[in-house]
């Protein structure tokens, strides 16, 4: 739940976490799919069969983030973003049809809104050992109505860089950041993250889904309540909250 109460009215985009690193936003008709691990993650309610999103969004290609990947794609007919090498191997490899191959700075707009995959500072092999390209982040101005939009810095797998506050550039409603440590920034970089990006609403990534990246996410969310002019936002796995106007 969000560690404050606010009556605001609901911009009608919706998020929804499914445990580890995998997100669901939807908007309007559209639902995109982030990382999608769900068969082998051991905090996911969801399977695989259940998903049906319009467009599917990859960081990079280590397996928690890509697994369920193809027989989401095949089975639905979303669009698959990902980086080039990533969306050639998944055409390759698993006859997914329907991607589009990108590189770190590009951007690609559809009715669902425009998808810019940004740096992130992390490796990004593929799960059968093959080059997955360079890892990234994704951020999404998505439209709420008229000419209005939502941006969503969704941060991926990554360390704390300062080029961060680029993406701060335009107003930020949603920073999702990673705070697990080990293989991704912890708990006191995510705080200095969140004042880089200077988000309205930030909510935990990439934690808690095996013991090396344990975390207490309350302790997080009191961090960000004090040391950043963020709003920290917790949510149950599977449970969707309503980003605000």
């Amino acid at each position: 739940m969000s560690t404050r109460h606010h009556s605001q009215s609901t911009s009608g985009i919706q998020i929804t976490w499914h445990g580890h690193s995998t997100w669901s936003i939807r908007t309007g008709e559209f639902h995109l799919l982030i990382d999608p691990f769900f068969e082998s993650n051991p905090m996911a309610k969801t399977k695989p069969s259940q998903m049906h999103p319009t467009h599917i969004l990859i960081s990079h290609g280590h397996f928690d983030h890509i697994a369920d990947a193809a027989s989401i794609a095949k089975r639905s007919g979303a669009e698959v973003l990902a980086n080039y090498e990533i969306a050639t191997w998944l055409t390759k490899h698993h006859g997914v049809e329907n991607t589009v191959g990108m590189n770190l700075g590009g951007s690609y707009s559809c009715k669902a809104g425009r998808m810019q995959l940004v740096p992130a500072l992390h490796s990004s092999s593929l799960p059968d050992g093959s080059y997955g390209g360079t890892a990234g982040g994704w951020v999404l101005d998505l439209p709420v109505h008229d000419s209005l939009s939502k941006r969503i810095y969704y941060a991926g797998d990554t360390a704390l860089f300062s080029d961060m506050q680029w993406v701060a550039s335009k107003p930020v409603e949603l920073f999702i950041v990673p705070i697990g440590d080990l293989f991704t920034m912890g708990v006191d970089d995510s705080v200095q993250a969140t004042r880089f990006v200077h988000p309205q609403y930030v909510m935990p990534t990439h934690f808690n889904t095996w013991p090396p990246i344990a975390q207490d996410e309350k302790a997080w969310a009191a961090q960000i309540d004090s040391q950043t002019d963020a709003e920290p936002v917790l949510i149950e796995v599977d449970q969707t909250w309503n980003l605000p106007n």
